[in-house]
C-alpha cells in the first residue's frame, strides 16, 4: 500500500545517513533528543510509519558509530583508563550471543539477529561519548541544557493528567497499526490514564524519569544546592519528581527514596557535601518535595491510592520476584537457553504468530534477569551481570577519584544510577538500554577530560609555600591543580 510518510521518510534517509556519519558527534547528541520525542512522532504526527521511526534512532546509531571508526583525528586523542576489563566482558559476552544466533531452540535465526541487536546496539555508546564532548565547559553545558528540555516533557504529564481519557494526548502506542492500544488507569476510582508523556509507553517515561532524576541530583548536587543563578535546575528537579507521580508508577519514586540517602552519604565521605551544604540541603529538599506532591494534587493522590491498594505480601513479592523467577527458570530451562530475542515481543513479529509457542509455559517471565536467562543460560546470565557488577565498581572508584568536585558529585549519582541495572531492565527497555550505556559513557568522558587536563596544567614545585619560577616544570603532579569549586556561570 502507498504510504507517503514511509517514501519521505526513505527518502531522506541516504542524506541524513551520510550527514550523521560526516558529523557523527552531533549525530549521536541528537540520537538522545530523539528518544525523547520519538514516541510523540509515533503517536501523534506519523502514526503509519511508527515501525519506521522507531528505527531511525538506530540507523542514526550506526552511522554515528562508522563516523567514529572513520575519524582519523581519534586516534590522537588519549583513551579512558581503566575499561579493558570491562571491554573484555563485554566482547565476550557478544561473542557468546552471536553463537545463541544459531541456538537450535531458537524459531528463527532473524529472531537471533533482533535479539543481537537489542543487547549489543547500545554499549559502543559508552565508549564514542568521551570522543564527542571537548571540554568541562561543554560537558557541563550540555547536562545544563538537557535539564531544561527535560521540563516541557515533565510538565506534558501534568497535562496529561488534567486533560482526561477522552484527550487525544493520553493514548499509547499500538503494537499493530489497526488495534488501538488499551489504556492503563490509576487512582482510587481508576479515573485517571497513567500518562506517558512524550514516550511510547508508561515504561519509556518512567525510564527517561528515573534517569533524569538521577542527572539532575548530581547537576545540582555539583553546584552546592544553591538557589542563586540554578533556579532552572532545581525546578526540573522538582517537575522530574512532580511527573513520576502522573505515570502512576511506583519504581522510580520508591528508586529516588532509597538511593537517596545512599548518594548524599556517598557525597559525605567523598568530601562534596560539606557542613554549610547540608544544612541547606534540610531546608530545600523539604520544600521541593512538598512543591513536587502538589504541582498535580489529583496525580499524588491518584498514586497514593493505587501505593495503598497494595498489600505488603505484593510488595514483598515484587521485591523479590526477580531472584524468584530466576531461580525457577534454571531449573527448566535449557543449559544454552533458547537464544538469544526468544522472549522478547520482536521474535513475535518476525514470527508473524500471537504467542511465542517456542516457550514453554513454565519459561514464561516478566523480570529481565530470567528473561536473560531463558534467552542465554547459566553461562549468558553470568556475563550479563558480572558485567554490570564490573561496571558499577569501575564508576564508583571513578567517582570517589576524581579530583574536580562537580566531577565528583555528577560521578556519585551516576554511578548509583548505573547500579539500580541490577534490579531495573535495561535490556528490555531501550529507552532505559541507551540512558545505561550513555551514563557509563558520562562516567568515561570525566574521567577523560580529568586525564587531559591533568596533562595539559604544568605544575610547578612549592617549596616554603611560595612556588618556585625559573624552574622547568614538572608534568603529571595533580595534588596542585587549581580544580574549580563551583560550576561556571
Amino acid at each position: 500500500m502507498y504510504n507517503p510518510a514511509i517514501w519521505l521518510l526513505a527518502a531522506l534517509a541516504a542524506p541524513c545517513g551520510l550527514l550523521a556519519v560526516r558529523y557523527w558527534q552531533h549525530a549521536l547528541f541528537a540520537v538522545f533528543v530523539l528518544m525523547v520525542f520519538e514516541g510523540a512522532l509515533r503517536k501523534w504526527v506519523l502514526p503509519s510509519a511508527q515501525v519506521q521511526i522507531y528505527l531511525i534512532k538506530d540507523v542514526i546509531l550506526l552511522a554515528a558509530y562508522l563516523g567514529f571508526l572513520l575519524d582519523s583525528r581519534i586516534k590522537k586523542l588519549s583513551s579512558p583508563k581503566g575499561v579493558s576489563l570491562i571491554r573484555i566482558v563485554l566482547i565476550v559476552a557478544f561473542v557468546y550471543g552471536c553463537m545463541e544466533i544459531f541456538n537450535p531452540n531458537s524459531p528463527s535465526i532473524l529472531v537471533g539477529l533482533a535479539g543481537l541487536k537489542t543487547y549489543f546496539l547500545y554499549p559502543p555508546v559508552a565508549f564514542i561519548l568521551p570522543y564527542a564532548i571537548k571540554s568541562r565547559q561543554h560537558f557541563l553545558g550540555l547536562i545544563r541544557r538537557y535539564l531544561i528540555m527535560a521540563i516541557p516533557v515533565a510538565v506534558l504529564g501534568f497535562v496529561q493528567i488534567i486533560a482526561g481519557p477522552a484527550s487525544f494526548l493520553n493514548v499509547y502506542v499500538s503494537w499493530t497499526e489497526d488495534a488501538p492500544a488499551i489504556l492503563s488507569y490509576f487512582g482510587s476510582n481508576f479515573e485517571f490514564v497513567r500518562t506517558s508523556g512524550t514516550f511510547s509507553y508508561i515504561s519509556g517515561y518512567t525510564a527517561y524519569l528515573t534517569f533524569m532524576g538521577f542527572l539532575a541530583i548530581g547537576y545540582n548536587m555539583a553546584n552546592g544546592w544553591r538557589l542563586k543563578k540554578n533556579i532552572i535546575p532545581l525546578a526540573a528537579l522538582t517537575l522530574i519528581v512532580g511527573a513520576m507521580f502522573t505515570t502512576g508508577s511506583r519504581s522510580p519514586v520508591f528508586i529516588l527514596l532509597l538511593t537517596g540517602p545512599v548518594i548524599l552519604w556517598l557525597a559525605a565521605i567523598s568530601r562534596v557535601l560539606p557542613a554549610q551544604t547540608a544544612m541547606r540541603l534540610c531546608i530545600l529538599i523539604p520544600i521541593l518535595g512538598i512543591v513536587a506532591m502538589n504541582i498535580s494534587p489529583q496525580a499524588f493522590e491518584a498514586f497514593m491510592a493505587r501505593t495503598n491498594a497494595s498489600d505488603s505480601s505484593e510488595t514483598l513479592y515484587r521485591f523479590y520476584s526477580p531472584l524468584w523467577q530466576t531461580s525457577g527458570v534454571l531449573v527448566d530451562a535449557p543449559p544454552l537457553g533458547l537464544g538469544i530475542g526468544t522472549t522478547l515481543p520482536s521474535a513475535i513479529a518476525i514470527m508473524g504468530v500471537d504467542w511465542p509457542w517456542w516457550i514453554k509455559d513454565e519459561l514464561m517471565t516478566e523480570d529481565e534477569s530470567a528473561r536473560v536467562t531463558v534467552e542465554l543460560g547459566l553461562i549468558g546470565l553470568l556475563l550479563i551481570y558480572f558485567l554490570r557488577v564490573v561496571i558499577i565498581v569501575f564508576a564508583l572508584r571513578c567517582a570517589r577519584s576524581f579530583r574536580d568536585p562537580a566531577y565528583r558529585a555528577i560521578g556519585i549519582s551516576l554511578a548509583v544510577y548505573l547500579a539500580m541495572a541490577l534490579v531495573i531492565p535495561v535490556i528490555l527497555s531501550p529507552t532505559a538500554g541507551l540512558y545505561y550505556w550513555g551514563t557509563l559513557g558520562l562516567v568515561l568522558t570525566m574521567q577523560r577530560l580529568e586525564q587531559t587536563a591533568i596533562g595539559r596544567v604544568p605544575v610547578r614545585p612549592v617549596v616554603n609555600g611560595r612556588v618556585q619560577t625559573g624552574i622547568p616544570n614538572k608534568i603529571g603532579q595533580t595534588d596542585d591543580y587549581p580544580w574549580p569549586k563551583r560550576l561556571p556561570r
